[in-house]
């Protein structure tokens, strides 16, 4: 399942690091944009980084971008062990309306020491019951999304009615580890729930994702076994003019090796292309997200491997869909109240 033709194509940009983050962030993704990638991941680690400052805060960046590009998607990461449901799925509603339906939330629950230890307190300790936490926070987060029904904002001047009362749902949600009320003071986002992905590995709440991110594109599950919903890949590009320079960059990046979470790619233009091209071609995945280790490397492969994936109708070349949820072939969620059928059976 695409949006368009070819490939979807993410951009991870690097989180540390930077001497200048905003000032890279603004460039790295207008420059994406301007090249018809689908979204940009923005990464979140709330510890501090060996390899200096890290970019801003996710929701933060994600919001500055909103109104610095027009069609990009904005992808935040944010960890189900840091932030509370309700903050959570307010703030991500709020970036969808601020860039009027190109929000998405990359799903993080893996353990993180440095950060476990920025978030103790009383009684609590993150590690303590990650999972459990995890499997009920996304569906606990699309349920306050829904907590509104569309056009429950009348904006009836004339008769000083402003909300339809009766299209305003409480959750009431009580579970082994999350018990939250709602209803939301953010309407429904544009997007009826802002994009979910998750890794295809993470048991506790890749069920609930929109988009399975698989790690290496070897190791993708079929599209059957993803229920239909688009699979990226994940891969690290080390592209330069010649064979020769693009090993010499990737030797000056520490040499990071092809694992089950990514694949390292090494090569000009032309080779880096042809393998995306032959790992799409073959049905591996539905796309990729390119993991850039350093700043540069978003610029080379911006400026000279897409275009050797649009010449060999790989990649479209323009965009296709106003939202995120368009672009990359979703429908717009069904509500849970108001068409429950029809949301039981999206839920599957």
């Amino acid at each position: 399942m695409t949006g368009g033709t070819g490939m979807l194509l993410g951009y991870e940009l690097p989180g540390a690091g930077l001497t200048d983050p905003v000032g890279f962030l603004l460039a790295a993704a207008r420059q994406a944009e301007a090249a018809g990638v689908d979204h940009v991941i923005l990464g979140d680690g709330p510890a501090a980084h060996p390899d200096g400052p890290g970019a801003p805060a996710s929701l933060i960046a994600a919001s500055l971008l909103a109104v610095e590009t027009t069609r990009i998607g904005l992808v935040m990461s944010a960890a189900t062990a840091y932030y509370e449901p309700y903050n959570l799925a307010r703030m991500l509603a709020s970036v969808d309306h601020i860039s009027k339906g190109r929000a998405g939330w990359r799903v993080v629950t893996g353990p993180d020491g440095p950060a476990d230890a920025n978030h103790r307190r009383e009684g609590v300790e993150p590690m303590e019951g990650r999972e459990a936490r995890a499997a009920e926070f996304v569906p606990v987060v699309r349920g306050l999304w829904d907590t509104w029904e569309d056009g429950a904002f009348v904006h009836e001047k004339d008769t000083g009615r402003f909300i339809d009362g009766d299209r305003i749902h409480v959750l009431d949600h009580e579970g082994p580890a999350l018990r939250v009320r709602g209803p939301l003071n953010v309407i429904r986002p544009p997007q009826g729930h802002p994009v979910v992905l998750a890794d295809a590995t993470d048991l506790a709440v890749a069920p609930a994702a929109d988009i399975l991110m698989t790690g290496h594109p070897d190791s993708a599950p079929s599209a059957a076994d993803a229920g239909g919903r688009p699979r990226l890949g994940t891969v690290m590009p080390f592209v330069a003019a010649t064979e020769a320079l693009a090993h010499e960059r990737h030797a000056r990046a520490g040499g990071p090796r092809s694992d089950g979470a990514r694949a390292v790619l090494v090569g000009d233009a032309e080779q880096v292309a042809e393998r995306l091209g032959d790992w799409f071609d073959q049905g591996a995945v539905d796309g990729f997200t390119l993991s850039f280790s350093l700043p540069d490397a978003v610029g080379d492969f911006t400026d000279t491997v897409l275009p050797r994936l649009r010449a060999a109708e790989r990649f479209r070349t323009a965009y296709t869909a106003t939202t995120l949820r368009g672009r990359l072939g979703l429908s717009r969620p069904a509500h849970r109240v108001a068409d429950p059928v029809a949301a039981a059976t999206e839920r599957g």
